[in-house]
Order: structure tokens, then C-alpha cells, then sequence
């Protein structure tokens, strides 16, 4: 049997309403016993309607009458009315502090919960305010029926506002009135100033080489409004250290202030101007710009000369090996860092100064002057000042980054063979039928061309075996491909192991982070920018602090940077980004961390170390003991980079 539709449920309680239609006349002459009767039977019909198929307009209208003949009935069997006439309102503001000039929206729900329906006239008041809109109109309301609605109010100036009440009048069908009034909303409106103040101090327009200078900015809200701010300053080519940007809010009267040093070369130096960026909570965008200053480096003067013996060239190795020089391999960063120990002499074409506690002696030999450095590259940093060289010891941050041509190598090549397994399997996330492809690039070419350019003006003979150990810097493409011609989607991974070769040829070592805008040059043209793509950048001597915080902080939609310190297995990335928390776990798969040195175990570990030192183990035992100190067993896979 086929079910009713809404209409036929509705045509037969229509039916049914006729028996009753006598109660909207009058009652008088009929025996009460029928009366009640049909009392009954209404509220019988009542609770069939609540649960039957109908229209809501039709469950309304049939609601409507039963109610009001139930209480006609009502009155004339116990004489008097059982539901007194209501009318409900309930309103309530959006906010009750705003600025000047700002919409105030009042939000309301009219309720009608009488037995008969209601013409309903609304009218909201207020002195000194705009209107958008009408704020007086009327309806209609069915019993039970609910109507929401809003007005907007303008608040053009500062100060406080009375808005309403908002005021139902209700004449109701059976002739009845009622009216009802909602509270009156307190506004204060605001004045709305958005103004920033940027001050910049300079330590000094005129200093020394190697000192650095120190910049202050300082930002302040001086205006009635929150403010987010962004600043940048454009210093990332320079030799920079501290916070020189920053993202963040301001409410009023709050500062904020900025702290970096940077170091600058010899010469005149146009320090970049400060722009700072701010927006009000409307959306307006604002700009203050501190014009830029000029600073001055002097040449730092040499140190005075000092006398010296002469010795003959013969003479100079027999100098070296009656001097003393233990070399420092430490515990760093929870892993080990183990080099070669390695006894140099060198010979400078230029005069040589020595900071700090290093082991040499200058001599005359053959009419000219000559430094004999007792010294381990990793343990001292060579720096050239043009007419002459400073060595100093390495610091700590330049020991934890250090690497020489043979670990780097060795990394490299092990990072850029774990990223071809890697990326070869894996595909992303944009089809079913995926294609590949990939494209090597060496970027070594040029840079080794360039020394051998520079050993030929210097007219030194080019070390052909050092060329060959340098490590090779490669950009791996891994373009990822699906769809046909006009509807291709193509993802691209990136993949770059790159060292400072010059400065690994030169000295064998290099102590100093590399900078991801360093990196970035070397790839510079090879990136496709228009296409969604991961960016892995892969350093032997880790990264700046300053590269740190970009990729962490920093996303460009489209753009997934990940960062790897190839030496310690660290990554850095935006761990707010997805793809590049998937591309890290691929990479990493398979590393163990290793536990720190226990306090204990510390006397022991020194003992190791000076016995490595003087020859009197190899570094396989002193490494397979030291594991031993720190828990963990000496045949443990620690990384594929400790096995290479």
C-alpha cells in the first residue's frame, strides 16, 4: 500500500476540522458532555499532527485552529481562560566596545508562544546613531512560530551610545494586546588612530676591521588601534648575527625591539634602510621607512714586526717535529666527531699574525720570512686580510661545523646515493599513473675551472691529487609527472650536496655554516619555480642560524625547503608543512641517536682521546670503546654516513 502524500494527510485532517468548525461560533445550547467530547477528540487530532506527513505552512495552519477551538473549549467548560497572551524577545549585541566609524549589529528572536497568532509590529531606538536599514517594520507570527532577525547600527564618532530598547507591539487574534521591550545595549565607541613609530640607533658610522657594528630598532604602537607588524631588514648578504626580522602584534602603547650586529669588509658601506610594514584591524595597509646610513671600515693596522732567527729551509721540518701539538677530537652535539690527525707545514706567501694559544715560531729562511704553524686545520681558522693573514683558533661553533675535503666527499656521496634509492620508489600524491624522471647536474665544473685559474695568476702549481679528492656539489632532479598533454600535473623534487670547494682546496678545511642564500646562487636558473616542489639542501658543514630560522618560520605555498646538516644528520623544515614532514621521515629512515656521555664515564673518555692522539690505538677500537662508555654496542648500525 502506497503511502500519502502530505496533501491527502492534510485534505482529511481538514475533514475532520469540519465536525468542530461550531466552536469558533457559539457554544451556547450545546450539552457539555458533547463538549467535552469533542475537547477530546481535538486534543487527539493535535497529537496526530505533531508526528503526521505534512507540509510545515500546513502543520502550522492545522495547529492554529485546534489550538484556538481547545481553548474556547476550555473557557466555556471551566470559565475562564487557561493560557494568558505572550510575547517573547530576546536580543543581544554583538560587541559593546568598538571604534569610531564601526557597524554595531543587534541580533534578536521574536517568540510567539500564545494559542492564536499575533500581528507583530518591531521598532528599535537610538539617539545619535545611523541606521542602515529600516528599524521599524511588522510581521506576522503563528502560534509557537519564532523569527530571527539583526539590525546594524553606524557609531560615526567617539563616545557612548544608548541603543534601544527594541520595543514588539503584539495585537494578538483574538483581539487581545501585549507589549514587550528588550534592555538597552551601552556602546562606546573609540577613537581609531593606527600610528607607528620606528627609531633606529647605530653604535658607531666608523670602525675598525673586523669590528662589528651593533643596530637597535625599536617599534611602537602609538596609536589606539592593535597593529600587526611585520619587518625585514635586507642585511642577509652581509656577515649579520641577532634578530633582524621579526612578524608578530602590537596593541597600543606596546614597543618591540630588534638587536643584530653586522660585520662588514674594508671600505666605505651603505647600511640598507629599515622598512617596516604595519596593518589595522580594517585591512589597511601601512608603510615606515628609516633612510639607510653610510659606515666606514678602516683597515685594521698589522701588528708591529718582530725580530726573528734565521734558520735554513732544511732545518724548518726538524723545527716542526721537536715541537709539541696535541689535537683536540671532542664529544660534540651527542656524536663524535673523528678526524685524522694530521702534522703540516705551510708556508705563507704573505705575513702571517697568530691569535690566541696556538703553537708556532717564525723564522728567516733563504732572505725572506717564513711562519712555521704547529697546527690541526680543524683546530685553527685562516683569515686573509688582503696585505696579510691572521690565524686564530677555531671557536666552538666552527669545531661542531668543521669538515676537510675527505669527510665531505664522503658525505656528499653517501646523502646523494641514499636520495636516488629514496626518490626513485617514492611518489607523490598527484595521480595513479605516474612517470619519472631523472636529470643529474654537476656544478663542480666551473668552480674547480676557477682555481686552476687562480693557481695560474698566483703562478703555484695546481695540486691535480687534491682536485680529484674534492667532493663533487650535484643537483639531483626528480620530476614526477601524471595526465596527458593539456592536463598534466607534475611535481618536482630537488636535491643539492654542495660544499664550499675554493675553500676546502685552499685549506683543506672549512670551518663556517653554510648560508641557504649561498646554496641557492649555485642552483640559480635550474628551479622551476612555477611548479610545486621540494627543495633539499644538503651541507657537510651544516647551516647558519639565520637559514635555520627561514625554513622554520617562513613558508612559501607551493615551496618545501628542508635543510640537512649532513655531519650530524640534523633537518630543518616548517613542521607545519606536510610534505615536507613526509620527505624528512624518507630521508632520515634508519638513523639512531646516540645517547650523551654520562658524567662518570667523562676521565675515561679523556684517556681515549689522548691515546688516539699519540698513535696508541686506532680509531676503530677508540670508537667501538666509546660506544661502550655510552651504552650502546660497538657493532651497532649507527648511519650509513659512520659506516662510509
Amino acid at each position: 500500500m502506497t503511502e500519502s502524500s502530505p496533501i491527502e494527510v492534510y485534505a482529511r485532517f481538514i475533514k475532520r476540522l469540519r465536525k468542530t468548525a461550531f466552536i469558533d461560533d457559539s457554544l451556547d445550547g450545546y450539552d457539555i458532555a458533547f463538549l467535552k467530547e469533542c475537547l477530546r477528540e481535538l486534543e487527539r487530532m493535535k497529537f496526530e499532527v505533531s508526528s503526521a506527513r505534512l507540509y510545515p505552512h500546513h502543520r502550522q495552519e492545522i495547529l492554529s485552529i485546534i489550538n484556538s477551538r481547545i481553548i474556547r473549549l476550555k473557557e466555556a467548560l471551566e470559565g475562564v481562560p487557561t493560557v494568558p497572551p505572550r510575547i517573547d524577545i530576546r536580543a543581544e549585541v554583538d560587541k559593546e566596545e568598538v571604534y569610531e566609524n564601526e557597524v554595531v549589529k543587534i541580533s534578536y528572536i521574536i517568540t510567539n508562544p500564545y494559542v492564536y497568532g499575533a500581528k507583530v509590529k518591531v521598532t528599535c531606538r537610538g539617539r545619535d546613531v545611523e541606521f542602515l536599514g529600516a528599524n521599524s517594520f511588522t510581521l506576522y507570527l503563528n502560534p509557537g512560530e519564532s523569527r530571527r532577525g539583526e539590525v546594524l547600527v553606524l557609531v560615526k564618532e567617539s563616545g557612548e551610545y544608548f541603543i534601544g530598547p527594541i520595543t514588539v507591539e503584539a495585537v494578538f487574534a483574538d483581539g487581545r494586546k501585549l507589549v514587550e521591550n528588550s534592555r538597552v545595549f551601552r556602546i562606546v565607541a573609540r577613537p581609531y588612530k593606527p600610528s607607528l613609530e620606528v627609531k633606529r640607533f647605530i653604535s658607531s658610522k666608523e670602525i675598525v676591521e673586523g669590528e662589528a657594528v651593533e643596530v637597535n630598532i625599536t617599534i611602537t604602537n602609538t596609536g589606539t588601534v592593535p597593529l600587526k607588524v611585520s619587518v625585514a631588514e635586507p642585511v642577509e648578504h652581509l656577515k649579520v648575527s641577532g634578530e633582524y626580522r621579526w612578524r608578530g602584534q602590537l596593541k597600543p602603547g606596546e614597543s618591540k625591539t630588534l638587536k643584530y650586529k653586522v660585520r662588514l669588509p674594508k671600505g666605505t658601506h651603505s647600511l640598507p634602510s629599515t622598512r617596516v610594514v604595519y596593518r589595522d584591524p580594517r585591512g589597511r595597509e601601512w608603510e615606515k621607512v628609516v633612510s639607510g646610513e653610510v659606515i666606514k671600515v678602516k683597515e685594521l693596522p698589522p701588528p708591529p714586526p718582530e725580530e726573528m732567527e734565521e734558520v735554513s729551509a732544511e732545518s724548518l721540518v726538524e723545527v716542526f717535529f721537536k715541537s709539541v701539538f696535541s689535537a683536540v677530537i671532542g664529544y660534540l652535539i651527542e656524536r663524535y666527531i673523528i678526524n685524522l690527525i694530521r702534522k703540516e707545514v705551510r708556508k705563507y706567501p704573505k705575513p702571517v699574525f697568530i691569535k690566541g694559544n696556538i703553537l708556532w715560531r717564525r723564522v728567516r729562511s733563504g732572505g725572506e720570512e717564513v711562519t712555521v704553524l704547529f697546527e690541526d686545520p680543524i683546530a685553527t681558522v685562516q683569515e686573509d686580510h688582503g696585505s696579510y693573514v691572521i690565524i686564530r683558533p677555531a671557536s666552538l661553533e666552527e669545531i661542531i661545523s668543521v669538515a676537510d675535503i675527505d669527510l665531505a666527499r664522503t658525505l656528499q656521496l653517501e646523502f646523494r646515493e641514499r636520495a636516488k634509492r629514496v626518490f626513485r620508489y617514492w611518489k607523490p600524491r598527484i595521480g595513479e599513473k605516474i612517470s619519472l624522471d631523472i636529470r643529474e647536474y654537476d656544478l663542480s665544473r666551473e668552480e674547480l675551472k676557477l682555481i686552476e685559474r687562480e693557481c695560474k695568476e698566483k703562478r703555484e702549481p695546481v695540486d691535480e691529487n687534491k682536485l680529484r679528492r674534492l667532493p663533487r656539489n650535484t643537483l639531483l632532479e626528480f620530476k614526477y609527472s601524471t595526465g596527458g598533454l593539456f592536463r598534466k600535473r607534475e611535481f618536482i623534487v630537488y636535491v643539492l650536496v654542495y660544499s664550499r670547494l675554493r675553500k676546502l682546496y685552499y685549506n683543506n678545511v672549512d670551518h663556517k655554516p653554510l648560508a641557504k642564500a649561498e646554496a641557492l646562487r649555485a642552483i640559480e636558473g635550474k628551479i622551476r619555480e612555477d611548479k610545486e616542489h621540494v627543495l633539499i639542501l644538503a651541507s657537510p658543514t651544516g647551516w647558519d642560524q639565520k637559514s635555520i630560522e627561514e625554513v622554520e618560520t617562513y613558508g612559501v605555498p607551493g615551496v618545501h625547503i628542508i635543510l640537512v646538516n649532513l655531519k650530524t644528520n640534523e633537518v630543518y623544515y616548517d613542521k607545519r608543512d606536510p610534505v615536507a614532514q613526509e620527505i624528512v621521515s624518507l630521508i632520515t629512515r634508519g638513523e639512531i641517536p646516540l645517547p650523551p656521555l654520562p658524567e662518570e664515564a667523562k676521565g675515561d673518555f679523556d684517556k681515549l682521546t689522548e691515546m688516539l692522539v699519540k698513535r696508541e690505538i686506532r680509531e676503530k677500537e677508540y670508537l667501538d670503546r666509546v660506544l661502550r662508555l655510552i651504552g650502546v654496542a660497538p657493532k651497532i648500525k649507527i648511519s650509513e654516513k659512520i659506516e662510509a
